[in-house]
């Protein structure tokens, strides 16, 4: 296996594992009635603010408890133009109906839905709804809506977090503050009028961090801005300068059991089957490389995008 090759099946494994073993993404989409202004790409810049802000909320919240900074990730924001005027959007469901990108079912999706030019929704502030049939066992793997008005800018960070911590299952509190810091769920929101709210405020308690940690719903995300860049990783786990059988043997113990080597090869802080897929890959590609080359007998077509495949 050349070196690309294997840098290759790294970079693949390292931008999957958020779907092995996370949520996917959230889909975020910008409704706009077709009576309501088209959005500036300012306003939709300032919207994916909003939405970071509230990734780095749960992240330093999952950090503080222990947990390193495990936090959801988002897609780009997609403006939608609805069918109808603003007034018309009497409940969320006609959103749901309308959208082709919406959808129900059982696959953890979870979908925002920035309401354009309202404070309101149904006259609710926000809201989070399942979009699933009410079958208990089924509940925690049910797609999920949000909708957020986008008039309700000086809430909308505690607004936004609080419906994406109900999307992830997460009940309101009985106890309103945590330390000095009022809990994300707890519910009704204290707002003061003239006064836009942060997240530096609202905390995430130690049981919805525990069980978000325990359910597997968040994960450590790679900066997007790193996805391009070659991953360079070292494999020879036992420090004898070859990535072979042994180091295989090593992470797969470690995957059960405490090591005294670091088997955590991706650097995500667990030891798991993504590790033990990346050093195999390794060793697969040092085996190959001792091999005798032979001449190739298949025929190699040059594709478009420069890649070359074999059939």
């Amino acid at each position: 296996m050349k070196k690309g090759r294997f840098l290759l099946l790294v970079w693949f494994l390292l931008s999957h594992s958020l779907f092995v073993y996370s949520e996917p993404p959230i889909e975020v989409i910008y409704w706009k009635s077709w009576d309501v202004q088209t959005p500036s790409q300012d306003e939709i810049g300032s919207l994916h603010d909003v939405m970071v802000e509230v990734q780095s909320f749960f992240a330093s919240e999952m950090d503080r408890h222990g947990f390193g900074e495990k936090t959801f990730s988002f897609k780009d924001i997609d403006v939608v133009e609805g069918r109808r005027k603003l007034r018309d959007y009497t409940s969320h469901w006609i959103i749901v109906d309308e959208s082709d990108l919406i959808e129900r079912g059982l696959d953890n999706q979870i979908y925002v839905v920035f309401f354009g030019g309202s404070g309101h929704i149904a006259g609710n502030s926000a809201l989070s709804q399942q979009l699933c049939g009410n079958i208990p066992e089924q509940l925690i793997y049910c797609n999920n809506l949000i909708v957020i008005p986008t008039e309700s800018r000086h809430i909308i960070l505690p607004l936004l977090a609080h419906e994406i911590g109900h999307a992830f299952s997460l009940d309101h509190p009985e106890q309103r503050l945590i330390a000095n810091r009022v809990d994300v769920m707890h519910f009704p929101l204290h707002v003061i009028p003239g006064v836009t709210m942060t997240l530096k405020d609202f905390a995430l308690s130690q049981k919805d961090a525990t069980f978000l940690n325990e359910g597997g719903r968040l994960s450590v995300q790679q900066d997007s801005q790193d996805s391009n860049q070659e991953i360079e990783i070292d494999t020879d786990v036992n420090d004898d300068g070859y990535t072979d059988l042994y180091d295989c043997l090593i992470v797969r113990s470690g995957m059960s059991v405490e090591s005294s080597y670091d088997t955590d090869i991706n650097n995500d802080g667990v030891t798991n089957i993504l590790d033990l897929m990346l050093v195999k890959a390794a060793a697969f590609e040092a085996i190959a490389a001792a091999a005798p080359s032979k001449p190739s007998q298949r025929k190699i077509i040059t594709t478009t995008w420069g890649k070359l495949k074999t059939r």
